[in-house]
């Protein structure tokens, strides 16, 4: 129990400091915005309160916003996408799958599902995070643009993250 809350605290930090250290310094233009510390909310157990993992997204997301100058942007696209989760995860997952298996992990669930997953909760995030940052439907192209762009590049970037820190024995690509 203390060492799994122990390791989601670190991975807690650790995908924050990645974020406003490392993505957010690296310039891809202005249609690709990384995102890489949803990370954690993608992982968190299947049988997780609504309202923690709600809580979760808004503490990173505040935190993001409090390093990155966008009062409530981050935490607002991080809570919609923390609520969307559930959805998605029940829409997408047996209910057999969810009773055997605890985290909707690139390991338990295999490469094919969390790819689907991570892309439409890194869909949503985005799209709530530029309509929001834009505040206009005048920019909907734009928006839409910038959409597709961030969610590809942090969906490559969140499996490759995935597959770093898989041990290769736990790793299969097939399931």
């Amino acid at each position: 129990m203390y060492n799994k809350f122990f390791a989601d605290i670190m991975r807690f930090m650790a995908l924050i400091l990645f974020q406003l250290f490392i993505v957010d310094n690296i310039r891809l233009g202005y249609y690709i915005h990384p995102v890489v510390y949803i990370l954690f909310i993608l992982l968190m157990p299947y049988n997780a309160q609504r309202w923690q993992v709600m809580l979760a997204a808004f503490g990173m997301g505040m935190i993001i916003d409090l390093f990155s100058g966008t009062p409530g942007l981050n935490a607002a696209a991080a809570v919609a996408t923390s609520y969307v989760r559930h959805f998605v995860i029940v829409i997408m997952t047996r209910k057999s799958d969810l009773e055997e298996k605890y985290n909707p992990s690139l390991v338990e669930m295999g490469f094919t599902w969390f790819f689907t997953y991570s892309s439409i909760l890194l869909c949503v995030y985005n799209l709530v995070y530029f309509m929001l940052e834009a505040f206009s439907f005048k920019l909907l192209n734009i928006i839409l643009l910038q959409t597709l762009f961030s969610t590809l590049s942090s969906v490559a970037l969140i499996l490759l993250i995935m597959l770093l820190f898989i041990p290769k024995s736990n790793l299969t690509l097939n399931k």
